[in-house]
């Protein structure tokens, strides 16, 4: 099975630099290259990474999918969980006094 990290900011999928959503956890992340060796990351997921990064990430036999949204996940068929704060969201600053 394939370990995957999302890229992630704000509860929402992000481009990079972003926090990393990796086994129902978010994590700071101030290299992306380093996290995915230490946990053993095969897929990043997210909006945008440069594509120095991606040249690099790929010599590592690491695959970057980019993707606009979390919806789009749910149209890939890949085991993720997400945590209850992501899955949540009652749309745009909505409960929020003043608004």
């Amino acid at each position: 099975m394939k370990k995957i990290a999302i890229i992630v900011k704000d509860n929402e999928v992000s481009e990079y630099p972003g926090d990393l959503l990796i086994d129902d956890k978010v994590i700071k992340s101030n290299n992306l290259e380093f996290e995915c060796q230490i946990h053993n990351i095969n897929l990043v997921i997210g909006k945008y990474l440069p594509s120095g990064l991606i040249k690099k990430l790929r010599d590592r036999g690491i695959t970057f999918l980019k993707i606009n949204s979390l919806d789009d996940l749910k149209e890939i068929n890949l085991d993720i969980i997400l945590p209850s704060e992501f899955k949540n969201k009652r749309g745009w600053k909505c409960g929020k006094k003043g608004f």
